[in-house]
């Protein structure tokens, strides 16, 4: 994630309890910036740097999936380098006239392939797709 979204995450997940809270205290952390100094968050590592690189040793070695939270800057940067496995979208009933786009400009185009959709009773709907190579 990058700094804005973990020193979000970090101002508040610390305080909470139970068995989610417990997971998300205790897996590791991984945080893109080049001014956060000494994460008190546990489990919580800076990277700085080659980016692209950090996260591609990371993606080799054997620690499960990783997941990107908001950290919108960061995803164009593994979007750039080829480093995004699958996006999942989550759409919700609402509309709020704004925000950043997930995708950046660019002449290119991004191809996708749908993987997985599942709806909630809420409306929420969260659409799974994965990079087609080309």
């Amino acid at each position: 994630m990058g700094r804005v979204t973990y020193e979000s995450l970090a101002g508040a997940w610390p305080t909470y309890t139970g068995e989610f809270a417990d997971r998300m205290n205790a897996i590791p952390k991984h945080v893109v910036s080049t001014t956060l100094e000494n994460p008190e968050w546990r489990n919580s590592t800076v990277i700085r740097g080659d980016i692209p690189g950090a996260i591609g040793r990371l993606k080799a070695a054997d620690g499960g999936p990783m997941l990107v939270i908001g950290s919108r800057t960061l995803v164009h940067t593994l979007m750039a380098h080829n480093l995004v496995d699958e996006y999942r979208m989550m759409v919700f009933p609402v509309a709020v006239g704004g925000g950043g786009r997930l995708f950046p400009e660019s002449p290119n185009k991004t191809v996708l392939k749908l993987a997985d959709t599942r709806t909630f009773a809420s409306g929420v709907v969260v659409h799974t797709y994965q990079p087609v190579a080309g």
